[in-house]
């Protein structure tokens, strides 16, 4: 099911590459990830202290529980290929294939994300791309997975079989309200957006509660791994990170949709 970012024929794993009939290859790095970008495309993405920060506070167990409840959601869904754009650094696609034991594709712009997803060295193929243009051919997934990630519904449409599941994660409307509350003066609640072209909505749910965070570190991790990290002034971050604790609700959006049939 993989395809050819430039030419679009099938992708075959050889001992060090993936290469397609027309020639085209593509190295498979040490740590076992493959870079499907183009040549005049440069990488963006988390860079490598953003990956290390977000890989020690999810180890830490805060989002825990989205990932057990997005194994307990997929379980009845009989998926045998999922493909997770904006995989980041695997922590729900290793986590999901390791449960559901299921052919796992994770894709995502970082390498270094990348890099640190294929350490698990469980099975699942991981590649540096832009999840606009996934390397994969036309309906061959079962399940699109995007946690906290950019969403291209048309490329999800066309990767998708008829009748699969794409499952979407995003902020729910009370989602990290009081750290919100530290950095600007007026707040206000997330809007979420359900409907898609195409797409059946079969399930809507919000999961809420309350994390504790006791260290300055895992606050700033927090902090980078929003988009307010981006546009804060620099004094209202500078007073984020000095505190020394902060507790703070974390709000899921968790949908689930359903392509249509032709």
């Amino acid at each position: 099911m993989l395809e050819c970012p430039k030419c679009k024929s099938e992708l075959i794993k050889t001992k060090h590459c993936y290469q397609c009939v027309n020639h085209h290859s593509f190295d498979i790095a040490k740590r076992g990830y493959v870079n499907l970008l183009l040549g005049n495309h440069k990488a963006t993405g988390d860079d490598k202290e953003m990956v290390k920060a977000r890989t020690i506070f999810l180890s830490h167990g805060y989002y825990a529980p989205l990932k057990n409840r997005l194994i307990e959601l997929l379980k009845d869904k009989q998926i045998k290929t999922l493909a997770d754009a904006g995989c980041g650094q695997g922590f729900y696609t290793n986590a999901i294939h390791d449960a559901l034991q299921c052919d796992t594709y994770g894709f995502d712009l970082s390498k270094y994300a990348v890099d640190e997803a294929c350490k698990a060295h469980n099975g699942v193929f991981y590649g540096v791309c832009n999840i606009f243009h996934m390397p994969l051919s036309d309906e061959s997934c079962d399940s699109v997975l995007s946690v906290f990630a950019p969403v291209d519904m048309k490329e999800n449409a066309r990767v998708l079989k008829p009748g699969g599941y794409f499952i979407k994660v995003g902020p729910g409307p009370k989602h990290l309200l009081e750290m919100k509350q530290e950095l600007y003066k007026d707040v206000y609640e997330n809007t979420v957006e359900t409907g898609y072209a195409g797409f059946t909505l079969c399930h809507e749910e919000l999961l809420e509660y309350t994390i504790d965070l006791q260290n300055a570190h895992d606050i700033k991790a927090l902090f980078q791994m929003t988009p307010y990290y981006w546009r804060t002034p620099k004094e209202s971050v500078e007073h984020l990170l000095s505190l020394s604790a902060l507790t703070t609700r974390v709000s899921f959006h968790i949908t689930i949709y359903r392509k249509e049939e032709a």
